[in-house]
């Protein structure tokens, strides 16, 4: 994987590194946006990295001199996701007399995520090298909301001449508490201008995290069910269920953005 990423790098260096010999390096004022690209046949443009809760990132540089930039990553996620399932068949192995299942399934998911990174750079030459290498720090503010699901389900099972043996008529919300997450990186990469506006480059980071995910999960189920032992009564289902798991972590964190790194400029 790396060995695509170095070469793409090479390739870009090597056709481009005559194209400008004056002094096109960022000044005071400059703003840019960074990504990542992958492939090396088709090259695509993706976010820059991931945050705690991996939540996609972009990443934002504003330079107060012509060697100390301010910049931050900023993640956001909305997530609102539907899906729809059904299935009908003879299940022979459970139940050797043969019996037709038919299911149906109408799930969704929201939720909602933020990240905020905000740090320094200090570029380490101001001249009129294409190559821009440097260093940082950054703090790492993350946010994940509670996630809620619903799935409206029915299953019925039947005999083979129709005769219905068991049937359930169910709504399922299940709410999980989020998390939050912060720590702190030490950062070193570099920036390859080809041109005045356009750089490519790695970066790698080491550093101190902590997250914190989880917490009460509530659990309530309403509807109906027709019992196989009278599949012609009904059975009202209204319950809630509230427990807890959650998850936390304190560690060292490194990571690299080596996939390679691009940096537009204006």
């Amino acid at each position: 994987m790396y060995i695509k990423h170095i070469l793409l790098i090479v390739l870009l260096s090597l056709g481009l590194s005559q194209m400008m010999n004056a002094q096109i390096k960022p000044v005071a004022g400059d703003i840019s946006l960074g990504f990542q690209i992958t492939g090396l046949g088709t090259i695509a443009i993706q976010q820059w990295n991931h945050d705690a809760f991996d939540i996609p990132e972009v990443m934002g540089r504003y330079y107060i001199s012509d060697r100390i930039a301010l910049r931050t990553r900023l993640g956001v996620q909305l997530q609102n996701a539907s899906a729809e399932f059904s299935d009908s068949y003879i299940d022979l192995v459970r139940f050797p007399e043969g019996q037709q299942i038919d299911t149906a399934a109408v799930s969704s998911t929201s939720g909602f995520g933020l990240s905020l990174t905000p740090g320094a750079e200090y570029h380490l030459t101001a001249d009129a090298s294409k190559l821009d290498p440097y260093v940082g720090v950054e703090l790492m503010f993350g946010f994940k909301g509670a996630t809620a699901t619903e799935l409206d389900q029915v299953l019925e099972r039947r005999a083979l001449d129709g005769t219905r043996l068991y049937k359930e008529d169910l709504n399922i919300k299940t709410q999980t508490d989020g998390g939050i997450a912060a720590g702190f990186n030490l950062l070193g990469g570099f920036n390859y201008f080809f041109s005045e506006k356009i750089a490519v480059g790695a970066e790698y980071s080491i550093g101190f995290g902590y997250k914190r995910e989880g917490g009460d999960v509530r659990i309530a189920t309403t509807g109906s069910l027709f019992p196989e032992s009278n599949p012609t009564q009904v059975v009202s289902v209204d319950e809630t269920v509230i427990f807890q798991s959650f998850t936390s972590s304190a560690n060292l964190l490194s990571g690299s953005t080596v996939g390679v790194n691009l940096s537009i400029f204006w």
